[in-house]
Formats: structure tokens, sequence, C-alpha cells
């Protein structure tokens, strides 16, 4: 698992790659905070990410409402098409692409 962040004077982007299990949930928070400390847009890349945690899930949830509420938004990639199903399965992709 790899989450990368690069940051422009515009905006965030994160590149989530591999497994985000709920031992490398722990990076993924760090990654938020770094956003959550210097909002702006931000675009989460998890295309080539084959599976999510539940605990990682909900840092997202958290992100992306701790920026809306700041003004800025968040843009999801299209996730690879494993991981979409099971995200649209539970209504998580609905939920997470929801303004």
């Amino acid at each position: 698992m790899q989450v990368s962040l690069k940051t422009s004077a515009k905006k965030h982007k994160a590149t989530l790659n591999g497994e985000i299990g709920f031992a490398e949930t722990a990076a993924l928070y760090d990654v938020a905070q770094q956003i959550a400390q210097n909002p702006k847009e931000t675009q989460i890349d998890w295309s080539n990410l084959t599976a999510i945690h539940y605990a990682g899930v909900q840092v997202l949830f958290a992100l992306r409402k701790s920026l809306e509420e700041q003004g800025y938004k968040v843009q999801f990639t299209e996730p690879n098409p494993q991981l979409y199903q099971h995200l649209h399965t539970f209504g998580v992709w609905d939920a997470l692409i929801q303004s």
C-alpha cells in the first residue's frame, strides 16, 4: 500500500495504491490531516487501489466533510472495477460522490 500526496498552489492530489487494510489506515489518516491543515480543492486518485478497509472509508468521509464545510470540493477518480463493485454494492460510492 502506498499513499502519496502532491500539493500545488491550487489543489491537493492524494494517490492511493494497492490495498488499505486496517493497519494502513494510519498512513491515509496522516495524509488527510496534512490536507485538512492546509485546505484546498482535493483530488483522491484511487484508480490503482484494489481494496480499502472501512476505517479508510471513514477517513475519506471525514476529510470530504471537513473540506466541504470550508467551501472546498473533493473529487474522486473512478476506482478500479473490482473496488468499484464493492463500493457500489454497499452504497459507499454513491455516498462519497454526492455533494
